[in-house]
């Protein structure tokens, strides 16, 4: 956090609960940090995409990249591979170079949008509204007695839900705030979490999973434009209807939404996991 706060973040960071910087600000604090990556001496390849880690005697030896004037190979003793959940092609390359990769869980699921005014008068009760007081948050979590876990995850006080697709017709959402967080709505992920042992450990059968989702995604939201995602009412989704009325709740989601059954689009066990998280009607 102090890091953070050397490079223009907020300082409140140091000393709240829950440091929350900001998708605006967040965007200077890396350009500061990469600017100061290049007066120490190091190197950024934007448009590189790594091809091959090259092994010698059992050792790491070279990477190999591709970028628009070519392919290109770079000798290195260490390699850190930063690269998230969604660099699949990379994911594919060590494994065939003879890299052990280990399954680690990961959840999936939706994102829930709400008015912020509901969840500020929830949460702050008489006090909602004062100007003391930002924009309320919440967490939920709930664990089942088949093992599994559903929760919420993200949550986004004002915020905005965004596009996170990495590969052509597909369709990811995610969540963001600006520092204000004075959007109308609030976002959160509710999400239930699988393991290596609903994909027999294989890294690959996940990987398949859930590219096989966000096609799923993709192709039920295809007929609102290109990218829109499919979206339903929190009630019809308990209910299975596949309705999409909109109310008070105007989906923040800026390549639009289109009516869906999301449960039919999830494996009948994870549906209904989520479901278990709301057992009470809601608008």
């Amino acid at each position: 956090l102090r890091t953070f706060v050397r490079f223009g973040a907020p300082h409140d960071i140091l000393i709240d609960a829950k440091p929350h910087i900001g998708t605006d600000k967040l965007c200077g604090v890396v350009k500061a940090m990469r600017m100061r990556i290049l007066e120490l001496g190091g190197e950024v390849h934007f448009g590189a995409r790594l091809t091959k880690v090259l092994h010698k005697g059992g050792c790491v030896a070279a990477v190999r990249y591709e970028d628009a004037q070519g392919g290109h190979e770079l000798p290195a003793e260490a390699v850190v591979l930063a690269i998230g959940h969604s660099a699949r092609d990379t994911f594919e390359s060590l494994l065939a170079g003879g890299v052990t990769l280990v399954q680690k869980p990961f959840s999936i699921g939706a994102r829930i949008e709400h008015p912020q005014s509901l969840i500020n008068a929830s949460q702050y009760g008489a006090a909602a509204g004062h100007p003391a007081l930002g924009a309320a948050d919440y967490k939920l979590a709930l664990h089942l007695p088949s093992g599994r876990s559903v929760y919420t995850f993200c949550m986004c006080p004002g915020g905005t839900v965004v596009a996170a697709a990495s590969e052509p017709e597909s369709v990811v959402t995610n969540g963001m705030s600006y520092h204000a967080r004075s959007g109308k709505n609030a976002n959160a992920a509710v999400v239930v979490s699988v393991g290596a042992e609903d994909f027999a450990g294989d890294p690959r059968r996940a990987i398949a999973f859930q590219r096989e989702l966000e096609a799923k995604a993709y192709a039920a939201g295809c007929r609102g434009g290109a990218y829109a995602a499919p979206a339903e009412n929190v009630q019809s989704f308990l209910e299975g209807k596949g309705q999409l009325n909109i109310g008070r709740v105007e989906p923040t989601y800026d390549r639009g939404v289109v009516a869906a059954d999301l449960g039919a689009l999830l494996p009948g066990e994870l549906a209904d996991t989520l479901r278990a998280i709301v057992p009470i009607p809601v608008e």
